[in-house]
């Protein structure tokens, strides 16, 4: 399965009292913008039995390399996730490393407030609203690998969406399509070949009834 990236604005608190970070990492039932084709929404069923079998590491700017802020490994760490009716939210203490530090004071002024996170599709239904913008109902994950705050970008924006099923669908789009106008085209010239064959029928039978009205004359 390939692995996605989504992006978002949240609400971000940083309780100074106990340097604890929170907020709203996936919103349930909410449509995304429309991105480049395609807008989608994610149901509540899709972490049902994904997160607790997860290891969700948070991050900064999904950089691993760089250490990570919190983690939740299978129950364990101090990242909390709870799963609510409207969304998947987390909470956890932040700590005092330089990184730590660094993403703490500036959601605190409100310099960071965006968030992405990073997992892959074991099922979703793709339709075409009235619009025709392709909306994409994602019904269940097939794993959830990191939530990272994110320095600027938004739900939606490019290169923050990778889905190779969308790619496949324009593509299997593209192809009925031809398919559809070429038998458009031969049904066309099947349906003009007959009109020349009943012209050259009706001439031949006009001909015929010529030549059987004077063929006194014509012997």
């Amino acid at each position: 399965m390939e692995k996605e990236i989504r992006q978002l604005e949240i609400d971000f608190r940083a309780n100074e009292e106990n340097r604890t970070i929170e907020g709203c990492a996936i919103p349930f039932n909410v449509w995304s913008p429309n991105r480049e084709g395609f807008r989608e929404r994610i149901l509540p069923s899709a972490v049902e039995g994904v997160i607790e079998n997860s290891d969700i590491k948070f991050l900064y700017n999904h950089a691993s390399d760089k250490g990570f802020l919190a983690r939740y490994n299978k129950g364990r760490g101090k990242l909390a996730i709870d799963v609510r009716e409207d969304g998947v939210y987390f909470s956890f203490p932040a700590k005092k490393d330089n990184l730590s530090n660094y993403v703490y004071d500036r959601i605190q002024t409100g310099e960071l407030n965006e968030m992405s996170f990073a997992f892959t599709v074991a099922n979703d239904v793709w339709e075409k609203g009235a619009d025709g913008v392709y909306e994409r109902t994602i019904t269940n994950f097939g794993g959830l690998y990191d939530l990272s705050v994110v320095d600027s970008s938004y739900y939606g924006i490019e290169n923050a969406v990778k889905c190779a099923r969308f790619a496949e669908i324009q593509e299997e789009e593209r192809l009925e399509n031809e398919r559809l106008m070429k038998e458009a085209e031969e049904r066309a010239a099947e349906e003009e070949a007959k009109k020349e064959e009943e012209k050259k029928e009706a001439l031949k039978t006009y001909y015929d009834k010529i030549k059987e009205d004077y063929k006194e004359y014509l012997k």
